[in-house]
């Protein structure tokens, strides 16, 4: 497992949310660990995207390389966990990184504190399941999907109840306003 300030080991959940009204919400990671630790990862919606096609990459991979053997039970094992301990984490995610342990067939996911950027550590380490980070990663597709609706022409986020100032209309009309030449 990778060193970190907090090793988590292996979570009992993780979930990909959002809060607040399309247009100002904020996304976040809720973990929780077998040690009784949680953590709430407060994260950009790009840095949740990117962090579910990573992790939709990485499955991939580890799929290909461990066809055709068998795989280790992963079921029981705490993976690096430090004693119990009821620690509860809240920081915006500054770097994150996953990675893939074949031996214990288990995802590790790291995440740094932003506002540590100096730190050479990061604040967290976990594992878990190919079966929780697949479910981490639709969730995170879909959450990310349920935002304000996308202008048709432009592909710009568009605002109910306002108008829309398209550029591929020259930003002179709102969209479903016709103008004539």
């Amino acid at each position: 497992m990778t060193e970190a300030h907090h090793q988590f080991g292996r979570v009992t959940s993780i979930r990909a949310t959002s809060v607040g009204r399309p247009g100002s919400r904020r996304f976040r990671l809720l973990i929780e660990a077998r040690t009784g630790a949680s953590a709430v990862v407060w994260l950009e919606k790009e840095q949740l995207f990117n962090l579910a096609l990573a992790l939709k990459n990485l499955i991939a991979q580890a799929e290909e390389s461990q066809s055709g053997k068998e795989q280790p039970d992963a079921q029981e094992e705490a993976h690096g966990a430090t004693p119990a301990s009821r620690e509860r984490l809240d920081f915006p995610a500054g770097r994150l990184a996953v990675g893939y342990d074949p031996n214990a067939a288990l995802f590790i996911l790291t995440a740094s504190d932003a506002q540590e950027a100096n730190s050479a550590l990061p604040l967290i380490s976990l594992t878990a399941t190919q079966q929780d980070m697949d479910t981490l990663a639709e969730e995170a597709f879909e959450v990310c999907a349920a935002g304000r609706p996308l202008c048709p022409l432009c592909g710009a986020p568009t605002n109910p109840g306002e108008k829309h100032v398209c550029p591929k209309h020259n930003g002179h009309a709102p969209l479903g306003d016709t103008q004539e030449s």
